[in-house]
């Protein structure tokens, strides 16, 4: 276990830092006493929690001391809200109150200060906050009709009679791998990769129709990569509450990372000799990579943004946990989301570097909102803390210590890759923060 003296963190409002030799806050509920005239009995009626206005006796110290005094004074007199590290109760919206200063000839090159922080105002008004699943809905359908288009011109200036069939075939190895992972029912159209370079050369535009056929079955903004697309969506994104019930975190995550990986795999083919035969590889390795975007794009849209939960958990014994297991939301990791972001959007980068401008207008779009909604939903996530056990500790024991919870043992020994769940041992551990 930690101690304590370890999890106390440096006192600051605004950025501004300083010493804290104690500090008070009142907690509890508002109670009104009710005392009747003629009655032995009263009635206390509650009224609600109290305000915790905090007040810290602090000081700042040193040879600067009148530099870190003027420091504190303007970040105490700048109107708003601000934020407060407290050493005990972490970060803290809260807004300076009546303070006080003291300067003694006895305590020189130090300054003392009795601050007093109010709660944060609460918003009273309702906002709005974008639909950043809908809006990555959305943008993969522009995205797709785009990709068509660009495809479509490209093969409309290949010769096909000045195309190398084993040149052909020997360039598409690669994107018939990536279909044959991302898109497995085309596969009943083009078995192999001989046929999938046949069917360019012939009638290229058979290519394009299939793919906008499979993405029409499937709403155009749902399908998985990898298990070629099993289940689909309105066009509309899901709600949070729909999307997680059949979308978790891990696999939203699991899926658009090899999407990503496929599609940067594809993104230029080698040179060979024929001009024509490069086009058309380079056409369709295009049009795969862009539909493989499409589908990262539209598996995002169905990543819920996490709701937190209105009560915390209480926590049971571990004997009770065997018998009624903790019932715990589904919440994102945001380091792992935060990791798929900046992988992802360079992909949409590197993608974005041979495209037209007509195309890039649709693809960077397609980028932004991606970009914006894995930001939101890592934001409403978890992120992973070093913990670093004093010895040798079973996963159960150790999960429990930390959450509260025996039954997280298993994320425990997955994330870390534990041999044995009985022995954990005494180093480095990536643990869940709460």
């Amino acid at each position: 276990m930690a101690n304590w003296r370890d999890q106390l963190l440096p006192a600051s409002f605004r950025g501004v830092s300083f010493q804290v030799e104690g500090s008070t806050v009142p907690v509890g509920q508002k109670v009104q006493l009710h005392e009747y005239p003629k009655r032995d009995e009263a009635y206390a009626e509650q009224m609600g929690k109290r305000a915790r206005v905090h007040k810290l006796t602090a000081f700042v110290i040193g040879a600067d001391c009148f530099e870190q005094r003027d420091k504190l004074l303007k970040a105490l007199e700048t109107e708003g809200e601000g934020t407060l590290v407290h050493p005990q109760l972490g970060q803290l919206s809260v807004i300076a109150g009546e303070c006080e200063m003291t300067h003694d000839r006895r305590e020189g090159g130090m300054v003392r200060f009795e601050l007093t922080f109010f709660p944060g105002q609460a918003q009273s008004n309702p906002t709005a906050r974008a639909n950043t699943a809908q809006q990555a809905a959305k943008a993969s359908l522009g995205y797709w009709d785009s990709a068509l288009a660009r495809y479509q011109g490209a093969m409309a200036k290949v010769d096909a009679a000045r195309i190398n069939a084993i040149g052909l075939q020997n360039k598409l190895t690669g994107v018939f791998g990536v279909i044959s992972r991302q898109f497995s029912p085309l596969l009943g159209a083009y078995s192999s990769v001989g046929s999938l370079a046949q069917g360019l050369t012939n009638a290229p535009g058979g290519i394009s129709s299939l793919f906008g056929s499979y993405f029409a079955d499937l709403g155009l903004s749902a399908s998985r990569g990898g298990s070629g697309g099993s289940r689909s969506t309105t066009n509309t994104a899901a709600t949070s509450a729909e999307a997680a019930s059949f979308l978790t975190y891990s696999q939203g995550v699991a899926s658009v990372s090899r999407q990503a990986e496929d599609a940067s795999a594809i993104d230029t083919l080698p040179p060979s000799n024929g001009a024509d035969t490069s086009a058309a590889a380079q056409a369709l390795a295009n049009l795969v990579q862009d539909a493989v975007l499409v589908q990262a794009t539209a598996t995002v849209a169905e990543i819920p943004v996490a709701t937190p939960p209105l009560d915390a958990p209480s926590t049971a014994s571990v004997d009770q946990q065997a018998i009624d297991p903790v019932s715990r939301p589904d919440v994102p990791v945001a380091n792992e989301v935060v990791e798929l972001r900046d992988s992802l959007d360079e992909v949409f980068w590197t993608a974005a570097l041979k495209a037209d401008p007509d195309h890039y207008l649709a693809l960077n779009t397609a980028r932004q909102q991606v970009v914006r909604h894995l930001t939101q939903v890592a934001a409403s996530g978890q992120r992973l803390v070093d913990v670093t056990p004093p010895e040798t500790t079973p996963a159960l024991v150790l999960a429990y210590r930390r959450f509260g919870d025996a039954t997280r043992e298993g994320e425990i020994v997955q994330r870390n890759k534990i041999r044995h769940p009985g022995f954990v041992p005494a180093e480095p551990l990536k643990i869940a923060q709460e």
